[in-house]
């Protein structure tokens, strides 16, 4: 495993665990389709949400929540579309980004909404 995907693996472990002590459930991980990975599913109450990890060592390429750039959007509602049409949900979601830089955690609720297509 390169340096990138362990920092990247260990920075998921550690969203999910400030997710589960804010009480989310987690859905599940890792979650692949054909448009790309969703990193982290969980429900917040009755909310559904789809959550992007994006974990750096410092910030010398920019905060990590710039990664989620609208091409990243795009994929992660295509992804979000399938995983909710696979499990035939009909819920409220949302997209969150946890950025991750040096260790200090940024929960962005709701960070982007879906466009060009409803669900």
């Amino acid at each position: 495993m390169t340096q990138s995907a362990e920092l990247g693996k260990s920075g998921e472990e550690l969203a999910e665990k400030y997710l589960a002590k804010l009480g989310y459930k987690i859905l599940d991980k890792n979650f692949r389709t054909k448009f790309g990975e969703i990193d982290i599913i969980a429900k917040d109450k009755k909310t559904i949400v789809f959550v992007e990890v994006k974990t750096r060592s410092g910030d010398s390429y920019g905060s990590p929540q710039l990664a989620v750039n609208f091409y990243k959007q795009k994929h992660l509602s295509l992804a979000a579309f399938s995983f909710i049409k696979k499990n035939s949900l009909n819920s409220d979601y949302r997209f969150d980004i946890i950025a991750i830089c040096d260790d200090k955690i940024e929960h962005i609720e709701n960070a982007f909404a879906p466009s060009g297509f409803t669900i």
